[in-house]
Order: C-alpha cells, then structure tokens, then sequence
C-alpha cells in the first residue's frame, strides 16, 4: 500500500509503503529511481507490518520496486496498488507511482 501526503511547508511529497504483516520475508528494502536504485531498508512495526517512509519532489512520476529477503534469497515484487506498471529491461515491470 501507498500513502501520498503533500507536505505544503516543504514542497514535498512523503510516500508512505507499507507492506503487511504476512510478507514473507526476513527484510524489505525499496529500490527506486529516485534514490538511484539503491536498496533503502524497510522497518518492520510492533504490529509487524513493514512500513518505509519517503519524501520526493512533487509533480514527477516514479519507479519502484519492493525487494524481498529470506533465508539467502532475493526477490522483487511489485505494488498491486502502484499508479501503473511499465516494462524493465529485466523483462519484467516496474511500479509507478504518481506524485
């Protein structure tokens, strides 16, 4: 899930992904285009929830993707709620979410 809030003060938007509790995974990192696709690490709540909170430049479009560890292995998944899904040259897509 994708919280979007317009921070006016700061000309920012703050993303909010949250994952729920049931994700199996030991870690959630975010890969995107606005942190040049470098892994930033999910926390993981009392309520174990994974929830990751970013401010991006407002107006832009942007993609992403969720990467999954457990036990060695990686994996990458999508947001079923992103804004809308392109093509990577992994051959598989991207989300997209719309600021």
């Amino acid at each position: 899930m994708i919280k979007k809030q317009f921070i006016k003060s700061r000309n920012v938007v703050k993303l909010t992904f949250e994952l729920p509790q049931e994700t199996a995974a030991e870690a959630v990192q975010l890969i995107a285009d606005f942190n040049e696709w470098k892994p930033v690490a999910f926390s993981q709540l009392k309520n174990g929830k994974w929830q990751l909170v970013q401010e991006v430049e407002p107006g832009c479009e942007y993609q992403f993707r969720y990467r999954l560890l457990q036990d060695g292995a990686e994996r990458y998944e999508n947001d079923a709620e992103a804004d809308a899904f392109v093509p990577n040259d992994q051959g598989t897509t991207n989300a997209v979410v719309r600021c």
